[in-house]
């Protein structure tokens, strides 16, 4: 059963139309109790929230980055973002590599995905897909996503703290 627009996190009890500013209605679309655009016809569907996580392969280990925005500043992770619109799980992948550790990576390969639930409203679905590339560019230094970044060899890994990160290191090691 989906939320109800009532249930929905403020951030998404929008009030007016993104494209001509009038007043949102709710109303039966598809189903399901909507807020549309009379003016227009705009609906609101709220989306899962898509995002890309990346094992590099760099210099004999895995590369992870201490991360420094929350939510969880401070733990030790694989790079990780959002998929941004126009971008692929893979391009998202390569540009958050790049964002938090400096590298460039290439060679990628899907490896797995993992729904779980949002931060924001264990609701709202997050869809991360699981990659392995290796570096072949760039240079090693934390950015302003990182405070720190590391080189640990595979048999020292600590545990990931994001089921989704502990999902892709599982299927990595598993071969894939």
């Amino acid at each position: 059963m989906l939320p109800t627009i009532d249930e929905y996190p403020a951030r998404y009890q929008y009030r007016f139309c993104p494209l001509d500013a009038t007043l949102l209605v709710r109303g039966l679309v598809h189903d399901c109790e909507r807020l549309y655009c009379p003016q227009c016809g705009w609906v609101w569907y709220p989306l899962p929230q898509i995002a890309a996580t990346v094992i590099i392969e760099y210099q004999g280990g895995i590369v992870l980055a201490q991360r420094a925005l929350p939510p969880d500043a401070g733990i030790w992770h694989l790079p990780i973002g959002h998929v941004e619109f126009g971008e692929t799980p893979e391009a998202a992948a390569i540009r958050e590599a790049a964002e938090e550790t400096g590298l460039i990576v290439g060679d990628l390969r899907f490896l797995t995905y993992e729904v779980s639930p949002s931060y924001a409203d264990p609701r709202m679905p997050y869809i991360v897909f699981g990659f392995v590339g290796c570096a072949i560019g760039g240079t090693l230094h934390p950015t302003a996503e990182s405070t720190a970044v590391q080189v640990v060899p595979l048999a020292d890994l600590p545990p990931l703290k994001w089921s989704s990160q502990q999902k892709t290191l599982a299927a990595y090691r598993a071969g894939g």
